[in-house]
Parts: structure tokens; sequence; C-alpha cells
């Protein structure tokens, strides 16, 4: 995703624009693309199977290497906030890994646009 695309991205207010931004957290996460820290507020808390995560990978099953794919979102826009439901598969092809897992993000519109402020992750059971 360009810089261009991204920033208008941050400032738009649609359901579709929020689901994008978590999409994008996820992809741009597993490939360790630091592109995805500008979709954060400074201040966001990252909770990944019940440990915080200061960096990447930030999500749950996720790890070095491999790809990631959203099978599944879900937006609620009210205001300022957004919740987006995410499900999400990561797959190391190399290493015969692959783990689902599904996200909660908490987004909020900032004076510089939409951040995310709190995600939480989980690994689905099998």
């Amino acid at each position: 995703m360009r810089a261009s695309a991204r920033r208008v991205l941050l400032l738009a207010a649609t359901p579709d624009a929020i689901q994008e931004m978590a999409r994008q957290a996820v992809l741009l996460d597993a490939k360790g693309d630091r592109a995805a820290d500008t979709l954060y507020a400074p201040d966001a808390l990252v909770v990944a199977n019940a440990r915080v995560r200061l960096g990447t990978p930030r999500f749950a099953g996720v790890g070095l290497g491999g790809r990631a794919t959203v099978a599944a979102a879900a937006v609620t826009l009210e205001g300022r906030f957004a919740w987006v439901l995410v499900d999400y598969r990561w797959l190391n092809s190399e290493r015969n890994q692959a783990e689902a897992g599904r996200a909660t993000f908490v987004c909020e519109q900032k004076p510089k646009g939409w951040r995310i402020v709190h995600v939480h992750s989980s690994q689905l059971l099998q």
C-alpha cells in the first residue's frame, strides 16, 4: 500500500476504510513491514494470547516469515470509535506451519486520522 493511499485510509470514516486498516495491520505485521506501525496510536495496547506485544509479530499465532490472509472482518462504527472483529490465517510453508486467529480491534478517530488504539488476538482452539 502506497503512503498516499495509507494517508487517505487513516482519514476516512467509513466501515470499509476501517476494515481495510485492520486488514492492513494484520498483513503488514505478518511481513514484518514497519509501515504497520503507522496504523497504531503511540499509546496503543496490543495483547496476543494474554501477553502484551510491543513489536512484530503482534498477532497471536503469527511468527516471523510467512504470510497472512484475512478470512473475515466485521466493523461497528459509532462516532469517533470503531470496533473490528477479524478472523485471520497465518501460513509459513517453509516451516510447514499454519495458524488461525481472531483479533478484536478498537480504533479511534484522532486529530491526524483513524488509529488503532487496542488489539487483542487469540489463536483459535482446534
